[in-house]
C-alpha cells in the first residue's frame, strides 16, 4: 500500500487516467474539471495509466508549510500551490483534518472528499 493511503483502497473512490508529461509523484494534487480535487496514489511515468484518489477516509496529503491544522479543521485545496491550506477564500473545501499538523510540516492526515469539493467565495 502506498505511504499516503491509510485505509483500504477498496474503500476509496478512484479514477484511472493517463499520466501527462513530466509524470507525477505520489500525493501530487490537482483539480479535475470544475470541482473534483484529486491526489495521485503513487508515482507514475508519462504515459502510464495512474490512479487518482478522489475520496478516502484516511489519506496523508501535502499541505502548505505555513498552514496549521487542529484535528477536525476543514481543509481547503489551493489551485495555485497544489497543496492543502487553512485559508478558505477562493479555495476548494475538500475534507477534514484527522490529526493536528503544525507549521513547517508538509503533510496532514485527512478525511478526503475531493469528489464533493466546493469552492469557497
Amino acid at each position: 500500500m502506498p505511504d499516503l493511503l491509510k485505509c483500504r483502497i477498496e474503500d476509496c473512490h478512484v479514477l484511472q487516467h493517463v499520466v501527462a508529461s513530466p509524470g507525477v509523484s505520489e500525493g501530487d494534487m490537482g483539480l479535475l474539471g470544475d470541482s473534483t480535487v484529486y491526489a495521485w496514489l503513487e508515482a507514475y511515468a508519462t504515459g502510464a495509466i495512474g490512479t487518482k484518489i478522489i475520496e478516502a477516509e484516511r489519506v496523508k496529503l501535502p499541505k502548505a508549510s505555513a498552514a496549521v491544522f487542529a484535528q477536525g479543521d476543514e481543509v481547503f485545496f489551493d489551485t495555485s500551490t497544489l497543496n492543502l491550506d487553512e485559508s478558505q477564500a477562493g479555495r476548494y473545501r475538500c475534507g477534514k483534518a484527522l490529526e493536528s499538523a503544525a507549521a513547517l510540516t508538509t503533510e496532514v492526515l485527512v478525511d478526503f472528499w475531493g469528489n464533493k469539493a466546493q469552492i469557497v467565495t
